[in-house]
């Protein structure tokens, strides 16, 4: 009896072996073109500020990236029954986001992410470590710039800032401001006086918010079984803790002490207590009294004609000292759990209240993000997607757990870094993004805590 997906497995390998093998430089190029478009695919996922105006452009570029190597090397990818089964689950799945009307109408292109995740399940194990390494270092550089200003402006020397917005489709809330300096942005609200005359910011490196430092970091050092050593993992924890993020507090603390206690590292519970310190900077609200008024800064910016005080009197040159907003601080609510605000309540209130047709599939497809967009929970999948989204989402993400745990492949290192996603749902439940799809499974296929597999 011939069981599902293993006839087109078959039928697929069948035409790999019939498929003229291109010359092994070519095949090695193609492998290295795949590694470098999937890493490509995830940093693009994750919004850089300079690509703020060009997210299609580099989608597809980095698509047909993809696509170009994949012809050259389609004779090594890694074809079978589960991964066929897996692929052709999760094909409909995007088709199906795509299909779902937005509030203001039109639709979602989640379907452009097809090309990505047909590669991205087929790469042999040491391929799709190498992509993730290679995503891995792309993020840990894409860090440092940030990492040395905040670093500045902590010791109170001076800098120079421009005002810029981003795209409403970028950040999905009111017109929000950033500071931008050459290589990292900043959010004005969120921020501390110091008595040195310095200021923290949250370090948001390029990205739209720390939030997306904080947890990026903590799913990578994961994947990676939190090898600290690793110049990687070294960056992307001190990055964590500028980032006076919660989620990354979380998600280090409890990574930390379990690998520690799984692996008999106890020095890895010295980091996890600075994780703790780290994020109770923002649970507490910490606000230093500092003797300075005017709330002042190092910080000057030139005020553009975008800038609310901007003047056509003023001189081309001038240079406004900047001060901070009378609420700013480092975290704007004081609610521990700030990913299910009021709005995002009373959403989920409405959708649980409609009919069977808004139950199963939800109220729109970015319904969330028009009326709760200052939310990000996993409320958010059943309001705009509904039970069958939700649901679709689970066994998707569930199927290769259970995979490894029948082979007897799911160790408990794969165990303790699953846990850690799942609890990265609750707050960032687009799991289908390509940065968060190659973390997951490469942090899933990692084997005894390195990045370095080789061929079966």
């Amino acid at each position: 009896m011939t069981l599902p997906g293993q006839r087109l497995a078959s039928k697929l390998r069948a035409v790999q072996e019939r498929v003229p093998a291109p010359p092994e430089r070519v095949q090695r190029a193609g492998l290295l073109g795949l590694q470098v478009g999937i890493a490509l695919m995830a940093m693009v996922s994750l919004h850089p500020y300079f690509l703020w105006e060009h997210q299609k452009a580099a989608y597809a570029a980095a698509t047909l990236i993809l696509m170009a190597s994949g012809a050259c090397c389609f004779p090594a990818l890694r074809i079978t029954r589960e991964r066929m089964l897996l692929a052709l689950a999760m094909l409909p799945f995007l088709i199906y986001l795509s299909l779902l009307p937005k509030v203001q109408g039109g639709v979602t292109r989640w379907f452009f992410l097809i090309p990505f995740v047909l590669v991205l399940l087929h790469l042999r194990p040491h391929d799709l470590q190498a992509a993730f390494g290679k995503f891995y270092s792309l993020f840990a550089v894409s860090l440092l710039p940030g990492m040395v200003v905040w670093t500045w402006l902590v010791l109170g020397l001076p800098l120079q800032v421009e005002w810029i917005f981003p795209p409403s489709d970028i950040v999905q809330r009111e017109p929000t401001p950033y500071f931008m300096a050459p290589g990292v942005v900043f959010l004005p609200a969120n921020a501390m006086l110091l008595p040195n005359g310095g200021t923290i910011f949250r370090l948001c490196a390029v990205y739209d918010e720390p939030g997306t430092v904080g947890t990026i970091a903590a799913l990578c050092l994961a994947a990676s079984r939190f090898r600290l050593s690793d110049p990687r993992g070294a960056i992307s924890f001190l990055a964590g803790l500028m980032s006076f993020s919660i989620a990354f507090a979380v998600l280090v603390v409890v990574g930390l002490v379990a690998t520690a206690a799984a692996s008999r590292r106890p020095s890895l519970v010295v980091f996890a207590a600075f994780s703790l310190l780290a994020g109770l900077v923002p649970a507490i609200g910490l606000d230093l009294k500092v003797d300075n008024p005017r709330r002042s800064t190092s910080l000057t910016m030139k005020l553009t004609p975008n800038h609310p005080y901007f003047k056509e009197e003023k001189r081309a040159d001038f240079r406004e000292r900047v001060e901070l907003f009378e609420h700013a601080q480092i975290r704007q609510t004081q609610a521990l759990d700030n990913r299910a605000l009021p709005s995002m309540r009373r959403l989920f209130a409405e959708y649980a209240s409609s009919g069977p047709g808004v139950l199963l599939f939800g109220l729109a497809s970015n319904a969330s993000n028009v009326h709760a967009g200052d939310s990000s929970s996993w409320l958010q999948i059943l309001i705009n997607y509904g039970l069958v989204g939700f649901a679709w989402l689970f066994v998707l993400f569930a199927a290769p757990i259970v995979w490894l745990w029948r082979k007897g492949r799911l160790d408990l290192a794969a165990g303790i870094f699953c846990l850690l996603f799942l609890m990265s749902f609750y707050q960032r439940p687009v799991i289908w993004l390509p940065a968060q799809m190659l973390i997951y499974f490469a942090g899933l296929l990692c084997r005894n805590g390195a990045h370095q597999a080789r061929p079966a």
